[in-house]
């Protein structure tokens, strides 16, 4: 009697050892999903890190900065959310060598592809038309979306206007 109780306990045993485990591969399968489906919406999504804010950084890319270090200075300054995402979106898109040097005004509530269009030189209003490359048109100053570039890759244009835009988003972040 007492053998057949061990054995019956060790059939117990087996079988929760054995469920425990199918229990932490499919929690496994499941964190995996969800991230993969965070990552790809956060690539092809049109939302912003935070929608409606009027905060503004100012972002310098500099000649042959690599494209890890630009998405890098975006995170930090809290632009975008992931910079992979963001890496991954630009060499999708056909931008990873497109990015000009200069200063950018940015802001939490734009988009990934606002970003791009910014630092690529694309016009927010005509993206499709914009094949000229007329590097002294490299900012929608205007723009209907409130979205500006400070200055431009060849530093033409308004300069004394880009120099107050710098201070005042300089001032926005430090609140003085």
């Amino acid at each position: 009697m007492a053998i057949d109780s061990a054995r019956s306990m060790k059939k117990i045993l087996r079988f929760l050892f054995g469920l425990l485990i199918n229990v932490c591969i499919l929690f496994v399968l499941v964190k995996g999903f969800s991230y993969s489906f965070d990552f790809a919406y956060q690539v092809f999504s049109t939302t912003a890190v935070e929608p409606g804010s009027n905060k503004k950084t100012a972002i310098t890319i500099t000649d042959d900065e690599p494209l890890l270090d630009i998405a890098d200075s975006l995170k930090k300054s809290g632009v975008i959310d992931n910079k992979y995402a963001f890496i991954l979106k630009v060499r999708i898109n056909g931008d990873a060598g497109k990015m000009k040097p200069g200063t950018y005004a940015m802001s939490p509530s734009n988009t990934n592809q606002e970003i791009i269009d910014i630092i690529t030189g694309v016009s927010g209003d005509d993206t499709a038309s914009s094949g000229s490359s007329d590097s002294s048109s490299t900012g929608d100053e205007s723009g209907g979306d409130g979205q500006s570039t400070v200055t431009n890759a060849n530093g033409t244009g308004d300069e004394g206007a880009a120099e107050d835009r710098i201070t005042e988003a300089a001032t926005d972040e430090t609140g003085e």
